[in-house]
């Protein structure tokens, strides 16, 4: 309330203020006692949207039951906040009611056991684009930071992380309008500042520059505010699965050795080897999105083409092209074959769309030929969904060892 009040005066008397950031205005001032112990709480927080065929009376009884509830309506539709023991007794009573069009659900003690848990400043804090096929909750696992760009479906504009996969995909295959964009500039600063304001050295891994502004952007912001040189930006050259593998292999190189400089370097060493390949289902994804001419689609869709891209530095490569889902597992292999051995060490990120169940059974095949590759399963970049659409999966990986 403070923050809002100190705009908001500022304002309201017509002073013009420079914005700043809590870290700023609470210098020195914001601690957490040692003696504090977070109290446990168990059960789920929900935040779901129901559209309602009969009475609301019944959806606020059952909210009434429950503890922290909040309902906002609009039109037939109710988004519904609350806090329950029983989510899925829950999610049935709702679901009588007309149909539940968005669920989500967060387990109480999990979010303070991690809060708790949230590792102290050791030296080096990284940050990247979710761009990289890296959600939320990867962030929060392992403890770096993320930029989000922005998704626009129909009328609706979110983070990507934000999103949920299934929704988009439906809409693309419904052809309802899709479209991607960057964060504002200002909001892009924000990250820089709260990051710096809260670590020593920041690693910034940045999407590669062929694929959006970001690096410049942050290039920009250095040269006028980082003195101190605390922020250290790598253009990757990558998007997607590149760039996500990049970024957990830099992670975990970093806890292990605990050491700045060698795990700067081993960044740029990552960026160098790390591969990606991505399979598309059909080419009119990419056309409606201005990266293919519409004819190319066409003739490349009627005749079931298959075309195989990598993100590179300079910008997305066509490695291939093949014609069913075979010729593309086959490929797959092949690259993998010409860069592992049966011992080798290394990070897979195996990324799907709509085809989860497709990826995973992939995914399996390989943890039997490669024993001692970490092999993760992770949810298709939605920025790089969108322009490449249903159907579509793809493969990075790089040699740890």
């Amino acid at each position: 309330m403070y923050v809002f009040f100190e705009g908001f005066f500022h304002t309201l008397s017509g002073q013009e203020v420079k914005y700043r950031p809590p870290t700023e205005i609470f210098a020195g001032l914001l601690k957490i006692s040692s003696s504090f112990h977070e109290a446990g709480e168990n059960g789920y927080c929900i935040d779901t949207v129901v559209r309602i065929d009969t009475s609301p009376d019944e959806l606020e009884q059952i909210a009434g039951d429950q503890d922290s509830a909040i309902i906002i309506r609009e039109g037939d539709l109710y988004k519904v906040h609350l806090h329950t023991n029983d989510k899925d007794k829950v999610k049935a009573r709702m679901s009588k009611l007309g149909s539940v069009l968005n669920w989500e659900s967060d387990n109480l003690s999990s979010q303070i056991r991690d809060f708790m848990n949230a590792p102290a400043d050791a030296g080096l804090h990284i940050m990247t684009d979710a761009a990289g096929s890296l959600t939320r909750d990867d962030a929060k696992k392992y403890g770096f930071t993320l930029l989000n760009s922005y998704l626009n479906v129909g009328e609706k504009s979110l983070p990507e992380t934000y999103f949920h996969p299934p929704e988009l995909y439906k809409a693309m295959r419904e052809g309802i309008k899709v479209s991607t964009s960057q964060a504002s500039i200002f909001e892009r600063h924000q990250f820089y500042e709260s990051v710096l304001a809260r670590y020593e050295k920041v690693l910034y891994l940045c999407v590669g520059s062929a694929y959006t502004g970001n690096y410049d952007v942050a290039m920009e912001w250095k040269k006028h505010h980082d003195h101190e040189n605390r922020l250290e930006v790598i253009d990757t050259g990558a998007a997607s699965g590149r760039l996500g593998t990049i970024v957990l292999a830099v992670q975990q190189h970093f806890n292990h050795t605990r050491d700045v400089e060698k795990t700067i370097a081993f960044a740029k060493e990552a960026v160098s080897m790390c591969e990606e390949y991505v399979f598309l289902e059909k080419l009119q994804y990419l056309a409606a999105g201005g990266r293919l001419s519409k004819t190319s689609a066409f003739f490349g869709d009627m005749l079931k083409m298959k075309p195989v891209i990598s993100p590179h530095p300079e910008g997305v490569k066509k490695m291939g092209v093949v014609r069913n889902l075979k010729d593309q597992l086959k490929m797959a292999r092949e690259r993998l074959a010409a860069s592992l051995d049966g011992d080798s060490r290394a990070l897979i990120m195996l990324e799907y769309s709509d085809n989860r169940d497709l990826v995973s059974e992939f995914g399996n095949e390989l943890a039997g030929l490669y024993p001692k590759a970490v092999i993760i399963l992770q949810p298709l970049s939605l920025t790089s969904g969108a322009h490449m659409g249903p159907g579509t999966w793809g493969m990075a990986f790089l040699k740890t060892g």
